[in-house]
């Protein structure tokens, strides 16, 4: 089997970032632990997030292509792999599976019925005391 010819995308050293630093420094500022924001952390982060995103889209991709070859990415593929690997399930609630609007609505359904369920049977023992 081939594998996938992932090109990186080659800068030189010095190069400005690909992500916008004011939009990374808006989103470290929205964390309440965040204290003062340096020029020298600001592109230390955002180069950093930009090899986590290059990374976690490789992978996905390697993946994708070792299952079918020729296969583009897709959300599909970075939900799988944050579903199966462990060092990645931070990312669980922030990248989740795909499901249908009628499978939700069931998956609603069932948890009311459940809350109702557990709502009547602990009002039935408070009424025993």
């Amino acid at each position: 089997m081939v594998e996938p010819k992932i090109q990186p995308v080659e800068r030189p050293p010095n190069a400005d970032t690909v992500l916008p630093l004011s939009r990374v420094r808006t989103i470290m500022k929205s964390s309440m632990d965040t204290g003062l924001i340096t020029n020298e952390v600001l592109f230390l982060m955002t180069k950093c997030t930009e090899m986590f995103v290059r990374h976690l889209a490789g992978e996905a991709y390697a993946d994708a292509f070792r299952q079918q070859p020729g296969e583009s990415l897709k959300y599909e593929h970075l939900s799988q792999l944050v579903n199966k690997s462990k060092n990645l399930e931070f990312l669980l609630q922030i990248v989740p599976e795909k499901i249908r609007v009628h499978e939700f609505q069931e998956m609603l359904r069932l948890n009311r019925s459940a809350g109702s369920d557990d709502d009547d049977s602990e009002s039935g023992s408070e009424s025993d005391e």
